[in-house]
């Protein structure tokens, strides 16, 4: 049961991998440039290059949970769909996703939300404001 962190070097992810990390968990750090800061193993992944979407599977066959930031661009879901289903025909359960609104039919972010929503697996849904300024704690 390992955790794959997309954007393991950002804002969030880093904190997550460093939850993660802190609490004895696997994980792996996902970042486009493929690195990622002691103690982290990192593998590269592109929401853009279809290439890298095996990446994380065949560096830790043991990934079975998605920690889930999606690129800056203005169709999320376009960006991320392809990587997503891809890790669900790799045993992916769960995805917890990083995303401005957890509110059915806002726009921007729903759209992925409500996607995972339709893949019947476990998922939580967090909004980056909840980082800020607080020391958290949550279950991947």
């Amino acid at each position: 049961m390992t955790t794959l962190v997309t954007g393991g070097t950002g804002k969030t992810g880093s904190l997550v991998a460093r939850l993660l990390h802190d609490a004895g968990l696997p994980l792996l750090v996902a970042s486009r440039k493929g690195v990622a800061p002691e103690p982290f193993k990192a593998v590269k992944l592109d929401y853009g290059d279809p290439e890298t979407f095996g990446n994380p599977f065949n560096v830790d066959l043991n990934v079975d949970r998605i920690y889930l930031v999606t690129p800056d661009v203005g169709d999320q879901l376009a960006a991320v769909r392809p990587f997503i289903d891809f890790a669900l025909t790799k045993g992916v359960k769960r995805i917890v996703y990083c995303g401005s609104t957890p509110k059915k039919g806002e726009p921007l972010y729903s759209p992925v939300w409500e996607y995972i929503l339709t893949l019947g697996i476990d998922y939580t849904v967090l909004r980056p404001t909840w980082f800020i300024g607080k020391s958290s704690s949550f279950t991947l």
